[in-house]
């Protein structure tokens, strides 16, 4: 890991002026994906309006957790692995725990650990990491799904759950994916596989993956996806991140990086107060 490879995540203003104009495609589906019903085919125009529903219910359900995102703070773990493309010789690096907060649109990261050692800041973890699973990825998914246009893939599950899967190409000039090797900066284009509840309209799963990286970066792929699962506090139940990775290919070499993520505890914090005399 000789090479500081960084992922973020960045709320760029080209995307709000879009929020209420979205279209849906209708891929080519079995009967049974297009269906209002399970088990009842539907015609084009009824199967577009379910799914122009849906994605209005996904934007309001979503509003409500993302301003209350402030409100939590987790602890991050993060496993960082290499090895080859085909999974053999993985070796596990270190691991890197941090406690995360989400105030004014940005994550926090403080209590910083590499192994048993403390760092400053997650910058000055050497290798490969991301940040922007706890709040901005999801945030910036709710806002690419009403940019559109959003395509539908088919209906399937995430742990149990029913979901529907929608997909969403971003291009370079549009892209608030920042990729960061060697103090250099790149925004690259991706697709974006969206799962949301059928009933609730609730964000499930979010994966990106880019494979246009600029050349000279020696990169092929990048994968970067989170997995949520419901957290109960204060007598409600949240749809909060549960795990994550982050794995980047470099098919020239026959090898990979990658880091798996997994957020716990959980907890509700209230304002703090500095008093400070003069």
């Amino acid at each position: 890991m000789g090479v500081q490879i960084v992922l973020r995540a960045a709320i760029y203003g080209i995307f709000l002026c879009g929020l209420n104009n979205f279209a849906v495609v209708i891929n080519a589906a079995t009967p049974d994906e297009t269906s209002i019903t399970d088990g009842a085919a539907s015609t084009a125009p009824e199967a577009e309006q379910v799914h122009t529903d849906l994605l209005a219910k996904v934007r309001v359900v979503n509003d409500e957790l993302y301003s209350s995102l402030q409100s939590f703070v987790c602890n991050e773990q993060m496993q960082r692995f290499e090895g080859s493309l085909d999974g053999d010789s993985a070796r596990h690096i270190d691991t890197v725990s941090t406690k995360v907060s989400f105030e004014n649109g940005v994550e926090h990261y403080t209590d910083i650990f590499q192994n048993q050692q403390q760092r400053a800041s997650i910058s000055s973890v050497p290798g490969a990491w991301s940040e922007g699973e706890f709040g901005t990825l999801l945030q910036q998914t709710q806002i690419l799904l009403n940019v559109g246009p959003v395509s539908f893939r088919k209906y399937t599950e995430v742990n149990g759950t029913p979901a529907a899967l929608y997909a969403v190409n971003i291009s370079e000039q549009n892209s608030p994916w920042d990729l960061e090797v060697e103090r250099r900066h790149y925004r690259i284009p991706f697709r974006t596989d969206v799962w949301v509840s059928r009933t609730t309209g609730e964000i499930l799963k979010i994966e990106r993956v880019s494979t246009t990286i600029p050349r000279r970066v020696g990169i092929s792929e990048i994968r970067w996806g989170v997995t949520l699962k419901a957290v109960k506090l204060d007598e409600k139940t949240w749809l909060l991140p549960a795990t994550g990775s982050y794995a980047v290919l470099y098919r020239s070499t026959g090898r990979r990086e990658w880091n798996e993520m997994s957020f716990s505890e959980y907890r509700r914090y209230g304002s703090e107060v500095a008093l400070r005399f003069q």
